[in-house]
């Protein structure tokens, strides 16, 4: 892992939990520097405010183009997870897909130095498009907490039709965050390394079927409650450090395409945890390679 050396908000009460070393005890299982980044999420009443001001704010919605012309923020750009996908991480190839990807970030007439507020409906995708941010060094990118539905609830305005959005007037060019992407050979040589953990973001069947070996399974969708909104952070810190998923080691989540573990990535780091990695050709790429380890059944 020679590239890898390295929320918290509670929902209901609005409170944030300052950096911190927690010690495992028996109140505790988490152990490790905790460096929480609560400003990464926005609620829609904070975008409903923020909007009219005016500025570098954008709005990206995440979610195909018809669902989106039914309903959406004002003056949004959409795009969809399959236009953004990367599934194979060698290093020329992921070099080739960050310039696809500034590309379509230009036409969503975006600039590095924007604040970009990403929004899916109801799938928990958005984030997704704020890995892509974080690979690519954008700095303000924040998802909005409960997604279009946050938005509806919040009686925010919306407009129908496509997106209108003008492509910027500077190509997008970003600052590579390579410690935000695992690759293959990096995945395959922290097999049976203590310090990292791998997790499985996919359904618990998926993960029956098979698995990259040693990989817990935390399925993506319980890092949020029925509405959308993210999971208070002692329930998030518990659920993963019961898993042994702990800040003191490095953490590589995958799913199928890396879509799904981003939300996972996303949390993780917005908990506060300093080493976490996407390993975005996930299980797809893993299992393109009959040479590699594939472990079935229940347990890692």
């Amino acid at each position: 892992m020679a590239r890898h050396v390295a929320l918290v908000l509670v929902l209901a009460a609005g409170l944030a939990l300052p950096t911190a070393t927690l010690a495992t005890d028996d109140a505790s299982p988490v152990s490790g520097t905790l460096d929480p980044h609560p400003e990464w999420l926005i609620e829609a009443s904070e975008l409903q405010v923020m909007l009219p001001a005016g500025g570098s704010v954008k709005v990206v919605a995440l979610q195909p183009a018809d669902e989106f012309a039914q309903a959406h923020i004002p003056g949004a750009a959409q795009i969809d997870w399959p236009d953004l996908e990367i599934v194979e991480t060698s290093d020329q190839r992921v070099a080739t897909w960050r310039a696809e990807v500034e590309t379509k970030l230009t036409a969503l007439g975006l600039s590095p130095t924007d604040t970009v507020v990403i929004y899916d409906f109801d799938t928990l995708y958005a984030a997704r498009l704020w890995w892509i941010l974080d690979q690519l060094g954008h700095e303000d990118k924040r998802i909005l907490n409960g997604g279009f539905g946050a938005w509806q609830v919040s009686d925010g305005e919306m407009e129908t039709g496509p997106s209108r959005v003008e492509p910027a007037s500077e190509p997008y060019a970003g600052t590579p965050n390579e410690d935000a992407i695992a690759t293959l050979a990096e995945v395959q040589a922290a097999l049976g390394d203590p310090n990292v953990v791998l997790v499985n973001a996919r359904r618990p069947d998926e993960y029956v079927e098979g698995h990259i070996p040693g990989a817990v399974n935390i399925e993506f969708t319980r890092n949020a409650n029925d509405t959308g909104h993210w999971r208070s952070p002692d329930e998030l810190l518990s659920m993963y450090a019961a898993a042994g998923v702990t800040p003191d080691k490095t953490v590589i989540p995958y799913c199928s395409t890396g879509v799904r573990s981003a939300m996972t990535y996303f949390t993780l780091r917005m908990l506060g945890y300093p080493r976490v990695t996407l390993f975005t050709g996930s299980f797809k790429e893993w299992s393109s390679h009959p040479d590699l380890p594939v472990t079935t059944g229940d347990q890692p």
